[in-house]
């Protein structure tokens, strides 16, 4: 299969080749983007993958470390855009992750993965609730899924999301 990963850091900085081998595996993460800055490079890399079985998308924490919480167009435009070049791709958008960062609540995050989760249905496309993975039975965010930054993942964070994206891989929909 031929897997695309598109979107942020959280993306860019884990082996995604290493951790489906087997697999055809694209990284197209950037450290820092934005949802805008994904849909400006989006035409390029989905030339570059050439028509993904599935196409893996996290992006939107960046926008709301920078106070933009209205990016739900945007993201729009990006699964417009994966569905007019690549029609059979699989799309996938994942939910935001909780941080432990002062500025940026749980809740807040809850509520844009609530549109997030309300703009893939109405798209049509696949929506992956790892948000609630990354939560303890408190609700509180699973320290030893973070890095201390409070964003960045750790080797047990990244294990945690790759099984419940190889989940979705084994379905036979």
């Amino acid at each position: 299969m031929k897997l695309l990963f598109i979107g942020d850091s959280l993306i860019e900085f884990y082996d995604w080749q290493q951790r489906f081998t087997g697999n055809e595996v694209f990284n197209y993460g950037i450290a820092g983007e934005t949802v805008e800055g994904l849909y400006a490079r989006l035409q390029a890399v989905i030339n570059k993958a050439a028509n993904p079985d599935f196409v893996f998308i996290m992006t939107g924490i960046n926008n709301v470390a920078m106070g933009d919480r209205d990016f739900i167009r945007t993201y729009r435009k990006i699964i417009a855009q994966i569905k007019a070049i690549s029609p059979s791709s699989k799309i996938f958008v994942h939910s935001l992750l909780p941080v432990l960062f002062p500025f940026i609540t749980n809740d807040e995050i809850r509520g844009i993965n609530d549109e997030l989760k309300d703009m893939a249905a109405k798209e049509n496309v696949f929506y992956s609730d790892v948000h609630a993975v990354f939560l303890d039975s408190s609700g509180s965010p699973r320290a030893s899924f973070l890095l201390d930054d409070g964003v960045h993942l750790s080797d047990e964070g990244y294990r945690a999301w790759s099984t419940e994206i190889e989940k979705y891989l084994l379905r036979k929909e």
